[in-house]
């Protein structure tokens, strides 16, 4: 099988998820493709819910944590880097705005959407 793995042009928007990256990661079976994409949306519904609910900081910052090695499995970098600065606001003590996380999620769970 081959993979979703998609050439981009320069002027095109880059993908929400990195497909080259994906599909090295998944060893360009594009089953074990697929089923990672649904793992992570799965587990991105739960990770923001539980985000959303938890009280302890030092609980949603490791629940961050956790997501953010998931987003840079399949290559949403985006969604690593609002994970990133999260952990940094909530290390420092500071007052996390968690749309930007909200957002990045949305929009890869939207185009993983579109791949399955």
């Amino acid at each position: 099988m081959t993979s979703t793995a998609r050439v981009e042009t320069r002027h095109e928007q880059p993908a929400p998820i990195d497909l080259v990256s994906l599909a090295a990661n998944t060893l360009g079976n594009r089953d074990l493709e697929r089923e990672v994409l649904r793992m992570f949306r799965a587990q991105t519904s739960s990770m923001m819910s539980r985000i959303d609910q938890e009280a302890s900081d030092l609980v949603r910052k490791d629940l961050i944590h956790t997501l953010k090695g998931s987003a840079r499995a399949i290559g949403a970098d985006h969604v690593a880097k609002a994970c990133e600065e999260l952990e940094a606001v909530l290390a420092a003590g500071g007052a996390p705005d968690f749309r930007p996380l909200v957002s990045a999620v949305a929009e890869v769970n939207d185009y993983i959407g579109s791949l399955l």
